[in-house]
């Protein structure tokens, strides 16, 4: 095996075979340095698990050690090409993870491209996530050190829903402390402008984390919480010079448009500096009365069998609207092929064609 891999050149394959493991880690200090002759990565990944990354890591030589043990580790964790049973170990992804995350320069790999390999792991929209073994708490951690706060919100809404995680209080904790930092972010922005997608997803997500929290008496008062994002805006306002005069009025309309319309409008009546941005809450107030009104018929099948709900709860016989019965008798005569067939069928159901006459005589008949 020796022998093998000395005279090997550098358009030839070779895979692992068993035999070959005591030549490898004779062979392992020079490999790393070889500058010529076949590559041998190919090789040290068919090895696993065998040959473990440790060794590899310990067996580099120390002046190519991170170069070469980072090539090996794409390799045996590449989202379509590595090792299967790499990809589901916790703690090979994870220091894969970190190597990724490291600011540090390192050869052949740039940004973007440590940015893409990370979120093969974790982001749940990515197809190749199943893949790996995905510690949500940890990816979370990592991305925001990455400054992917839009990736860390969507891995701590995994959380949430997470049977495993939910239950853990220090989790939940760490998720809070997380929500904080990424406040911040999205309000000081890129440029002096208010980083509103971010700011949205944030306000959304305080809707989802409340009632977990409240199970482990996390108090979180959704509302302050939204007080607080417009007072860091002002605040951001007087003490920046380049700081937009529209961010305000920008804020004021995430959180109409993104917290449930009874806590924005508390929000608005309460916030003290309300007067001053006068013109953004008007057009507030009224997205979220519109929002309100709409959740609030959300659950009704349609205005008509509403008004007839609430004609039958009075005791009265309720009336549909000319227009309504016109329309619906129009239907009616409509929807034929000219035999006549479908207007047979309805009157041998009862009630010619149109169905809300039998709704509001109470004679339409439901087969269960």
């Amino acid at each position: 095996s020796m022998k093998h891999l000395k005279n090997a050149d550098e358009n030839k394959l070779i895979f692992y075979e068993p035999q070959m493991l005591s030549a490898l880690l004779e062979m392992l200090s020079s490999l790393s340095t070889s500058s010529g002759g076949f590559n041998p990565t190919t090789l040290l990944v068919s090895a696993y698990p065998d040959l473990q990354p440790w060794c590899v890591k310990e067996m580099s030589s120390v002046e190519n050690a991170n170069s070469f043990y980072f090539k090996y580790m794409s390799s045996l964790l590449h989202h379509e090409e590595g090792n299967d049973a790499a990809r589901r170990d916790g703690e090979l992804v994870k220091e894969w993870c970190l190597m990724l995350s490291s600011q540090e320069d390192t050869e052949n790999a740039d940004e973007d491209w440590k940015r893409e390999c990370f979120l093969h792991i974790a982001s749940r929209d990515d197809e190749s996530s199943i893949l790996y073994h995905r510690d949500l708490h940890f990816l979370m951690d990592t991305s925001t050190k990455m400054s992917e706060f839009g990736l860390a919100l969507d891995i701590a809404n995994e959380i949430v829903q997470s049977i495993r995680y939910r239950h853990n209080k220090q989790v939940l904790g760490d998720v809070l402390k997380h929500l904080q930092t990424i406040s911040d972010v999205a309000v000081k922005g890129n440029d002096g402008e208010l980083n509103a997608t971010l700011l949205s997803q944030i306000i959304t997500f305080f809707n989802v984390i409340a009632p977990c929290l409240e199970k482990h008496q996390y108090e979180i008062d959704i509302i302050a919480e939204l007080t607080k994002l417009l007072e860091q805006c002002r605040t951001e306002k007087t003490k920046n010079t380049s700081y937009a005069s529209t961010n305000v009025g920008a804020c004021i309309t995430c959180i109409s448009e993104n917290a449930p319309p009874s806590k924005s409008l508390r929000v608005f009546s309460q916030w003290e500096h309300s007067s001053i941005e006068s013109a953004s809450l008007v057009s507030a107030i009224q997205t979220s009365l519109i929002r309100g009104a709409r959740e609030g018929l959300r659950s009704e099948l349609s205005g008509s069998l509403l008004r007839i709900k609430r004609a039958r709860e009075e005791g009265l016989r309720p009336m549909m609207m000319e227009n309504e019965m016109t329309n619906w008798d129009s239907v009616g005569s409509i929807v034929t092929d000219g035999s006549g067939e479908e207007e047979e069928e309805d009157e041998e159901a009862g009630g010619g064609g149109f169905i809300w006459k039998r709704v509001l005589d109470g004679t339409l008949q439901i087969a269960k």
